[in-house]
């Protein structure tokens, strides 16, 4: 209700002045909600015709919607490392032991918001962005920059995350701003929704398949993966799967609300830069592939993007954009609410070397964003011997060991089903080129070793079938 009013109010100021009514003008709280393995195709605000997140659309309506964001892996190691650093993943890759974490000579999110004077917190659900180790990251590495790291919640359930994140908001007995980072396994495989929730989309299974009764998709990809079974899974079973998943979805969204509602009561909501994203999507059999990590169709990088600024009118942004931004806009709008140095002090500025670029310009209307060569601008990923790179109509994938190469035109096949590179040669050149360029800057060139490596770890762990 308070949410609708604040959009209605906004719509009447300023683009430029992105101030709420009575704004004191003291530094903004940032809360980053990462929800793993969130398909924009499958969020109502994105065009879903199932009601899997009346929370998330209606928070998207009264907020900037990314329509084009796509995370820089389809894996949350090293996409997550990418998003909270605005570093390519190349960077995380080749690290001793086969470390996962965010190297130290890397600033994380955390850091620099702390050296801002904002307290910093993080609840994470998942085995892999981690602060200490575990069977899946066994060295940890996440938690630095960080005054408190719950990881209590691993493998939990969205309640679980809520409640910590909730007696996060309890302990705190200051008023210097905070940074919350909220980690969701939600729905990340099995697709498992509590025994208490109820099942919106997926009807019961009468089959004799246990893994499908589980939701546990590990199975069928075994069967696609380690080529020494046929594919054995009926239309009717991947359909309970991806039911299942919608419900993981749903159940996600009512805690997300419930974090609104907190955010809220306590008279947070208008005092915080407000972030809903994924590290990845997941595949259901689509170019036969299952679960994620192994290509880089936009079912596996094209996430939600979603930013409340307090006061900021509503908007739909089409241009691409990437995860790796989020860095470079959260602080474009925190130093601009930071007081001014003492004198001899030096301004407060972000690391020079980011990757990713402030979608401020976008999200309030002011300025658009172009590719060196005055086209639209590009983004990229990567995993494997998978280079893709997309713009705001096309997308190229490029498979290095091979060297053999797919376009599609996202405008009339959304679903990358048809190679149209033979029809469209000037923007199969244009986005060669672009990837090339990115390729030779970040990784030398273009080596899939590296990727490939830390694919065989996730393997070896057990994490990646």
């Amino acid at each position: 209700m308070r949410l609708a009013t604040s959009v209605l109010v906004a719509a009447l100021l300023s683009l430029s002045a992105c101030t709420p009514p009575g704004d004191d003008g003291a530094p903004w709280n940032v809360v980053v909600v990462l929800v793993d393995t969130l398909r924009s195709d499958h969020v109502g605000a994105y065009g879903y015709a199932r009601p899997t997140t009346p929370r998330l659309d209606a928070l998207a309506a009264g907020a900037v919607l990314f329509e084009n964001a796509r995370a820089q892996a389809p894996c949350t190691f090293p996409s997550t490392n990418s998003a909270l650093t605005s570093r390519d993943p190349a960077y995380f890759l080749d690290q001793p032991q086969g470390h996962m974490g965010i190297p130290e000579g890397i600033p994380s999110l955390a850091e620099m918001l702390r050296h801002r004077g904002y307290d910093t917190y993080a609840v994470s659900a998942s085995p892999i962005v981690r602060a200490t180790p575990t069977n899946f990251n066994q060295a940890g590495g996440f938690g630095r920059g960080f005054d408190a790291f719950d990881e209590a919640c691993e493998w939990r359930e969205a309640a679980c995350v809520h409640r910590a994140a909730v007696e996060l908001l309890r302990w705190r007995t200051d008023d210097r701003p905070f940074f919350l980072y909220l980690h969701y396994m939600d729905p990340h495989d099995p697709y498992r929704p509590p025994e208490s929730e109820p099942r919106l989309f997926a009807k019961p299974y009468t089959g004799d398949k246990s893994w499908v009764h589980l939701g546990d998709p590990n199975p069928l990809a075994d069967m696609v993966y380690n080529g020494n079974h046929e594919i054995s899974v009926t239309d009717e079973e991947l359909t309970h799967l991806e039911d299942l998943y919608d419900d993981e979805i749903h159940y996600f969204d009512r805690y997300l609300g419930l974090l609104l509602d907190e955010l809220e009561s306590r008279r947070l909501l208008d005092r915080t830069l407000l972030v809903v994203m994924s590290d990845h999507g997941e595949s259901f059999l689509e170019a036969n592939h299952v679960k994620h990590c192994r290509s880089l169709y936009d079912r596996e990088v094209k996430t939600p993007l979603v930013l409340r600024v307090p006061g900021l009118a509503p908007r739909r942004v089409a241009t691409p954009v990437a995860n790796l931004d989020l860095v470079p806009t959260l602080l474009d709008y925190v130093d601009q609410r930071l007081p001014p140095p003492a004198p001899g002090e030096p301004a407060m500025a972000a690391p020079p070397d980011l990757e990713g670029a402030s979608l401020r310009p976008l999200a309030e209307g002011s300025g658009e964003r172009v590719a060196a060569d005055g086209g639209a601008p590009v983004v990229f990923s990567a995993i494997g011997v998978w280079r893709a790179a997309a713009d705001d109509r096309f997308k190229l994938i490029h498979n290095l060991r091979d060297d053999t190469w797919a376009l599609y035109d996202l405008a009339t096949d959304p679903a990358e089903t048809r190679d149209v590179l033979a029809e469209n040669r000037r923007a199969f050149h244009r986005l060669r080129d672009a990837m090339q360029a990115w390729m030779d800057r970040v990784e030398e060139g273009g080596d899939a070793t590296a990727s490939d490596e830390a694919l065989k770890r996730l393997k070896a762990l057990g994490y990646l079938q």
